[in-house]
Formats: C-alpha cells, sequence, structure tokens
C-alpha cells in the first residue's frame, strides 16, 4: 500500500478490499481488467505475468530458510528478531561483541491461525516475488533435515502459481561431503511439480559452493540420481566460476557465480555470459547482489548505495545472461535480502526500495525491452551513520573487504521528463539537472533526516522526507554499528509502504 498525502487514500483502500488483495501484499499490485497493473511505487507498467513468466529467461531469488516471516507465530513486537536476534544481548550474549546477530528483519506479519502459518507465510513471499518480477526461488538446503522446508515452500508455490518455480541447490559450505543429504534432498524437489524442470524433463539443480567436492563426487552423486530414474540438468554455483569453468564444464548444463556486492565487481561480470557461452557452450545464471554487511563476522562491502545492484542488473541484460540468480532474497545474516525490511521498530517503509527497484531490471531482462517510465518516482538508499563513525557498545570493529568505503546518501529517480533533483539535510541543499529517465544523484551523508524533492519549472512536483534519521560520527545512540543501506521510494501518491 501507500502511506497517502492526499485523497486517493480512501479510493486506494476501497480499491482494495473491493479486489480482495492479499493481506501483508502491497494494495497496488491488483490486475486491472485491462491486464495492465496500476502501482504507484514503481515508475512504469509491470507487464502482465503471462509475459514475465513466459519468458526463456528466468529470475530466480536465493530462499534462505533460516529467516522465514515468523518465528514461533508470535506478535512481531514479541518474536524471536526482536527479543534475540537485533538485541545486542540476545541469545544470552552470544552475539554482543558484534553489537547483536541481525540488523534487518522481516516485515511484519500477524499470528496466523491453525497449523499452516508457515505454509502461509511462504505463500505471501511467493506472491511478494512474483508482484516484482521474479519467477522462482533457489533453496538453499542446509542439513539433512531441511527436507520439511524444502518441501513446504514446494508446496507453497504450487498452490500460488505453478508457473513460479524452485530450484533446488545443496549448500556444501553446510553439507561438505554429505552424499546422502545431497542425493535425498534433490530427491525430495523431484517428486514435486513445482521443482523446475527443463523442457526435456531433467530436473534443474545447483549446488552452493559447488567445488567444494570434486567432480569425481559430483559424476557419483549424478549417478545415484540417475539410478533413481531422475535426470538433472545440474548449474553449479562457485565463489569465483571462471577457475572451475574447465573441470565442470562437461557435468554441467549451465555455470553460475555468487558474486560480490560491490559495484566494480558487478560491473566487472559484464562478459561473463558470453564466456560460458562460447568458451563452454553453457547458459550462465548472473548473480544480482544488493549489499552485503554481515554484523555477526563485523565485515562489509561497499555496494555504493545501489550502485553494486544497478550494475549487476546491467551486467545481466547487457551481457546476455541466461537467468539471474538474485543473492538473496531473504539472507539476513549478511544483509542481502530483496525482500522487504525493516527493525526493531517494525516500521514497514524503511527497507523496501531494492525490493521495488528490482521489478524495473527483472522486467527488463525477462521481456527483453527497457521499460516505459509512466510516472515520476524517487528512491533513496542511505545508511544511518557514516562508515567511520564510532561504537561504543561493541568490541569487534567492522571491517571492510575488498573495496573502498563511502559516505553517500543517493536519490534515484526515475523521470517521465527532465527536472530538477534536490536533496535536503542539515541545512544544506544540493541540486541536480535530471533528464528523462534513470538518474543517479548522490551528496556526502550528514545528521539529520534527509528531504528529497522534484521540481519542473521552478514549481515543486512532489517532496518527502527519508524514513530513517542519519547520525554523525559520534554513532548511534544504541552504540552498535550499522552498515544497512535502508532504502524506499515516493511518488506523488505517497511514500511506498507495504
Amino acid at each position: 500500500m501507500l502511506r497517502q498525502t492526499n485523497a486517493i487514500t480512501t479510493s486506494l483502500i476501497l480499491l482494495a478490499a473491493i479486489l480482495s488483495i492479499p493481506k501483508g501484499i502491497a494494495a497496488p499490485l491488483h490486475q486491472t481488467s485491462s491486464g495492465v497493473q496500476d502501482d504507484p511505487c514503481l515508475a512504469f507498467t509491470m507487464p502482465a505475468t503471462d509475459e514475465l513468466f513466459g519468458s526463456s529467461k528466468k529470475v530466480f531469488a536465493h530462499y534462505f530458510y533460516p529467516f522465514p516471516l515468523s518465528v514461533g507465530n508470535k506478535s512481531a513486537s514479541d518474536d524471536y528478531y526482536n527479543h534475540n536476534y537485533l538485541n545486542k544481548n540476545g541469545e544470552s550474549g552470544k552475539w554482543s561483541a558484534y553489537g547483536g546477530y541481525l540488523r534487518q528483519r522481516p516485515l511484519p506479519v500477524g499470528v496466523g491461525a491453525g497449523d499452516k502459518w508457515q505454509l502461509s507465510n511462504m505463500q505471501r513471499e511467493v506472491r511478494m516475488a512474483i508482484a516484482r518480477g521474479i519467477t522462482g526461488f533457489t533453496f538453499d538446503v542446509l542439513s539433512a533435515n531441511g527436507d520439511a522446508q524444502l518441501q513446504m515452500l514446494l508446496d507453497a508455490a504450487q498452490s500460488v502459481d505453478p508457473r513460479f518455480k524452485i530450484l533446488v541447490m545443496p549448500d556444501l559450505a553446510a553439507l561438505k561431503s554429505n552424499t546422502e543429504a545431497v542425493v535425498g534432498s534433490i530427491a525430495a524437489a523431484a517428486r514435486s511439480p513445482a521443482a523446475y524442470r527443463l523442457g526435456d524433463g531433467r530436473l534443474v539443480v545447483s549446488a552452493f559452493n559447488a567445488s567444494g567436492n570434486s567432480t569425481d563426487w559430483w559424476a557419483g552423486v549424478i549417478a545415484q540420481l540417475k539410478a533413481r530414474g531422475i535426470g538433472i540438468a545440474f548449474v553449479p554455483t562457485f565463489l569465483g566460476w571462471k577457475g572451475q569453468a574447465g573441470a565442470f564444464a562437461p557435468l554441467s548444463y549451465g555455470l553460475s557465480d555468487w558474486g560480490t556486492a560491490t559495484a566494480a565487481a558487478s560491473d566487472a561480470m559484464k562478459g561473463d555470459a558470453e564466456a560460458a557461452h562460447s568458451r563452454y557452450g553453457k547458459i550462465f545464471m548472473m548473480p544480482v547482489d544488493p549489499q552485503q554487511y554481515r554484523p555477526k563476522d563485523s565485515i562489509y562491502w561497499e555496494a555504493g548505495n545501489s550502485s553494486a545492484f544497478r550494475n549487476a542488473w546491467k551486467s545481466s541484460i547487457d551481457g546476455g545472461a541466461d537467468w539471474v540468480q538474485l543473492v538473496t532474497w531473504s539472507d539476513f545474516s549478511e544483509s542481502s535480502e530483496i525482500e522487504p525490511y525493516t527493525d526493531a521498530t517494525l516500521r514497514t517503509d524503511i527497507g523496501t526500495g531494492f525490493y521495488d527497484l528490482n521489478a524495473y531490471f527483472a522486467a527488463w531482462f525477462l521481456t527483453g525491452s527497457q521499460p516505459r517510465i509512466t510516472h515520476d518516482v524517487l528512491y533513496y538508499f542511505y545508511r544511518r551513520e557514516p562508515t567511520d563513525a564510532a561504537a561504543p557498545a561493541q568490541s569487534m570493529p567492522n571491517k571492510i573487504v575488498n573495496s573502498a568505503p563511502e559516505d553517500d546518501i543517493e536519490l534515484l529517480a526515475f523521470l517521465t521528463s527532465p527536472g530538477e533533483l534536490k536533496i535536503s539535510i542539515d541545512g544544506r541543499a544540493s541540486t541536480s539537472s535530471a533528464p528523462a529517465g534513470m538518474t543517479s544523484f548522490k551528496v556526502h551523508t550528514a545528521p539529520g533526516t534527509p528531504t528529497f524533492t522534484l521540481t519542473r519549472g521552478g514549481s515543486e512536483v512532489f517532496s518527502f522526507q527519508g524514513t530513517v534519521q542519519i547520525f554523525g560520527r559520534s554513532g548511534l545512540p544504541s552504540g552498535v554499528v550499522d552498515m544497512t543501506y535502508w532504502s524506499g521510494s515516493a511518488s506523488q501518491h505517497g511514500i511506498c509502504t507495504l
């Protein structure tokens, strides 16, 4: 929905009620009688789902099941996220040196009735993903006991939309050489019609850190599956694919990389799909990472606001990638989630930017046509504090990996015609002329709450305030580090919120 600033509030609420839009899904996601979506959180008309699912290309989002919408089916203010994961002293102080285990959590959901609340929440996630151009999930299998969660997600996908597919991905960082667990999880997925298969019937299988085991080991896995009557199309995911491609190509249908959430690394992958095609005759699944910040390890990669995300999508589109894997849908421990996020305040308008922005690039990738901007939308991405801010309440200092820190506020504008962008904060205003289309405008961070404004011909089109406060070098009131890029968007209709 939108937190409205004008009289359109009532009409949208009535429209949502009449059309019985699922609770927790943005109200404007409804399909009109003409098959065109009307969504003020997007700057364009989202293509019909038939067109998106009908594409030969695919957009998967990596599903990390340890972080479901609800832990224990409690009210969000009293659940495990707020009491433990987001609490510096949670889980008996296990993560106190790091300021706590997480800095973000999923948006709050109500307490579910009956014993199907987990399935209901997974169905909600599938609907949310479809609404932003995601055509399937890659499911991270972390243990031999993970089949129940896998089966539930398969059931959720099948019940919401049979076109939404699940690609099973055993995680070798967790399973290591446990052949029984790997074969068992793949066989479990094969029983469901929601598992992703090629046109020839082969089950598509990936694996995180596939080179953790040898090609001989994988040949044995494939042989065991074949003996069970399960033919697979293997698309291994590597932590650096180029050094492994030659050995794995004979076993594989495609190749993939986990990627890195920096603007430079994302841009450098532009030629990877063509290399997979021409050198090895394989399809390529491109990683698209929004950001990487791991509070539990006190490390982060500099994503440059939305730059890493946008560069990765452009590398996928311009480079001719066959599939995309969004890294991730729901790994809150690495702050890499595309799924809308919040913090202990449970506000629903502080972590929607990557989710909404994904729709633009996914539609472009799947249809092959850059979306036409139909109305003005402004997105923002910024941190709550500079990268050198003090953190007296945690003993482990933050470290940056393979990148240089940046301290900027970004306004990402989608404009129907040229206009002037303005970012105001700390008594200062910075402006930039922007053409029609997409423009990134950045200014150096400063304490306060930024205000974002679009004007044309000297007249204000609309203006709104960012939804999180920025603190100075003395750090956050909590005394812990938060390198999260918080994000959101607004149009003339109001501030976007789920």
